[in-house]
């Protein structure tokens, strides 16, 4: 038996079938069921998102002799009609049909009435692609068609379609579909077809793939599906299609600011040497760039383990990732016309040297590290290089609860809004963005206890404290002792206040005694993480 691709076997059938386009299902399904059909229609919007299928549908739903609520009955013998075989629902490829010649010959057969059904069906897919004449001898047709004729016109770039011909047309915008909706289909086509080597992680990875595009993700889903191995890995996926996980962009990314040019030629070319698909990293790189300057401009964005990865990246210059990214669609573009190794070389040399400083004596890329320059500013140059000084968090705590006041806390709120102007300030940008997921819980006259919602952010602000310390100096006019504890935390610590209070017990200022730690070596990820984003060492209690 001939075997039928997925994306084929399962394309809709009817209109209950397509996905991911509500709102326009139930505009034409209405004008079926209402019997106001219009006599052309234009389907516009990205690739593997239901026009087409739609349109054929639609041509069989207005034929159709016992519809169902605008819908077809797959029961009548218009239903059980062969596509190829039906004289009277013309489908037209403008990309191989694109001349005047075609459009001549629809407009003489238009004049004859249907063979078989009630109307005549042109369906012109790719339509952008006519020509100009073919466009102005297809308008007259458009703008007076016998009432038995009917036109859905479909593209991906609506903007190439002239204004004249997008007047007389009915448009309805094709959406890209989320995620969540190609799952659910993959999900249900791997069930049908008892596919049981492809996971939910794997449907989840070729989802998110997909772009959007149902048909590509089944098409993809097909692909997997014949490496007929025992259980499909993200890595099977990504050498499938030639792309990069999100890891290996990030350490390409990596490369590419740390002004390593020997590792950045070298992978470029161990990714032509695997036949990478070079478009789509580039495409992906161009991405990234924007997650970081979204995650150093917004608070929450993306989840918790995909920040942790992109704040390594958060002191670059906003100005060079901008750079960089006109250069990657500048790279883009002449990859379309011509994919030569050489030159992803040269743009990618580029890009690399927007993120160098000469210095003159050994004439090669120094890549400064902002966060080291500024906390040696503030070295104490009387503390042991192997030890540093820490307070008991607890006794921090203690002490901001003892001088505790709504007035502070309240003049305190008052101007923390103007940490938002220190977003684009190269020496304060991501301690600006940290402090904004932070909240302050408790305030004294001279002591501030931050809550975060993750440990994770608790360490950075650990670590920063000096350079957050400085920020709100330069908003308040004034020093702030600080102690910053996880939301679950604060959470202990308040009702641990509220049960005192109530019980009687008053909070007194304790002295707080620095304690000598000296460091070791990183005892778990979290610290590990630290270090690679502030190149210093993580220190544990002795």
């Amino acid at each position: 038996m001939t075997y039928i691709s997925l994306y084929r076997k399962y394309r809709p059938k009817k209109f209950a079938d397509v996905v991911g386009q509500d709102v326009i299902i139930k505009i034409l399904k209405n004008s079926i069921s209402n019997n106001k059909i219009g006599h052309a229609y234009i389907f516009s919007g990205p690739r593997g998102t239901g026009k087409t299928s739609t349109a054929k549908i639609f041509a069989r739903a207005v034929n159709c002799k016992n519809p169902v609520e605008g819908d077809v009955c797959d029961n009548c013998e218009v239903c059980k009609l062969n596509d190829v075989e039906e004289i009277d629902i013309v489908e037209i490829d403008a990309a191989s049909n694109n001349g005047i010649d075609e459009i001549r010959e629809i407009k003489n057969s238009i004049k004859l009435l249907p063979a078989e059904l009630k109307y005549k069906v042109y369906i012109i897919d790719e339509v952008h692609m006519l020509s100009t004449s073919a466009f102005n001898a297809l308008l007259k047709t458009l703008e007076e068609p016998p009432a038995h004729a009917i036109f859905i016109l479909a593209t991906t770039e609506i903007n190439k379609i002239p204004l004249t011909v997008l007047s007389r047309c009915q448009k309805f915008d094709f959406k890209k579909i989320t995620k969540e909706v190609i799952f659910d289909r993959l999900k249900y086509i791997v069930d049908q077809e008892k596919i049981k080597n492809i996971s939910d992680e794997i449907l989840n990875l070729i989802s998110d793939l997909s772009d959007g595009g149902l048909r590509d993700a089944i098409n993809l889903l097909d692909q997997v599906n014949s490496l007929n191995v025992k259980e499909i890995t993200q890595t099977d996926v990504f050498n499938l299609i030639g792309a990069l996980n999100k890891d290996d962009l990030l350490d390409f990314l990596d490369k590419i600011v740390s002004c390593n040019i020997s590792e950045v030629i070298k992978t470029v070319n161990n990714y032509y040497d695997k036949s990478i698909n070079f478009i789509n990293v580039v495409s992906n790189l161009e991405n990234l760039i924007k997650d970081i300057i979204i995650f150093n401009n917004s608070s929450n964005y993306f989840d918790q383990e995909y920040e942790e990865k992109l704040y390594s990246f958060s002191k670059i210059d906003i100005n060079k990732l901008l750079q960089a990214s006109e250069y990657l669609f500048a790279l883009n573009n002449e990859l379309k016309k011509n994919n030569q190794r050489v030159i992803s070389e040269i743009y990618f040399l580029k890009i690399t040297l927007l993120f160098k400083n000469i210095d003159t004596k050994l004439n090669n890329c120094v890549q400064k590290n902002n966060i080291l320059e500024e906390n040696n500013d503030i070295k104490d140059t009387n503390v042991d290089e192997n030890f540093e000084e820490n307070i008991d968090k607890s006794i921090l705590i203690n002490n901001v609860f003892s001088g505790a006041n709504k007035e502070d806390k309240e003049l305190f709120i008052e101007l923390y809004g103007n940490i938002n102007e220190y977003l684009t300030d190269k020496k304060f940008n991501s301690i600006a963005n940290l402090l904004i997921k932070g909240t302050p819980e408790v305030v004294s006259d001279n002591m501030v206890l931050f809550s975060f919602k993750n440990n994770f952010e608790v360490v950075l602000f650990d670590k920063n404290e000096e350079l957050v310390k400085k920020l709100l100096k330069n908003i308040y006019k004034k020093n702030y002792g600080l102690v910053a504890i996880s939301e679950e935390e604060w959470k202990n610590e308040k009702n641990n206040y509220i049960k005192n209070i109530k019980s009687g017990v008053k909070y007194t200022y304790i002295e707080e005694k620095k304690e000598k730690r000296v460091t070791k070596k990183k005892s778990n990820e979290l610290e590990k993480s630290v270090e690679n984003i502030f190149g210093d060492e993580i220190t544990v209690e002795e």
